[in-house]
């Protein structure tokens, strides 16, 4: 009994951890993005939020950058861009995605 119980206890552990989805930007996200981030969209939230999630989780967990400040963020990204041969245009949108919404998490 005590096996299958720390069998279940670490399926449910690695489905937790495995199926975590970064927050979906809304309206309020993208006019706080655009306070800090003139001219920034939803649209431009929602192409961060893809790509990130298509690039990111070869190398690490999804939910790793949002345990991070913002200048960690800012300093660590240019070399996750370049592991993931993500263009500039790209990069940035990842960047105003995950600083955005890291303070939208923190808000909560």
């Amino acid at each position: 009994m005590k096996k299958i119980y720390t069998v279940l206890c670490a399926s449910v552990l690695f489905i937790a951890c495995a199926s975590y989805k970064p927050l979906a930007p809304g309206a309020a996200d993208a006019t706080r993005a655009a306070e800090k981030f003139p001219g920034t969209t939803l649209a431009d939230l929602e192409q961060g939020k893809s790509i990130f999630e298509q690039n990111c989780n070869k190398c690490h967990s999804l939910k790793k950058p949002f345990t991070k400040d913002e200048e960690t963020i800012k300093s660590v990204l240019p070399k996750m861009a370049k592991r993931a041969k993500i263009d500039s245009r790209q990069e940035d949108l990842v960047l105003k995605y995950l600083l955005t919404m890291n303070s939208a998490g923190k808000s909560k």
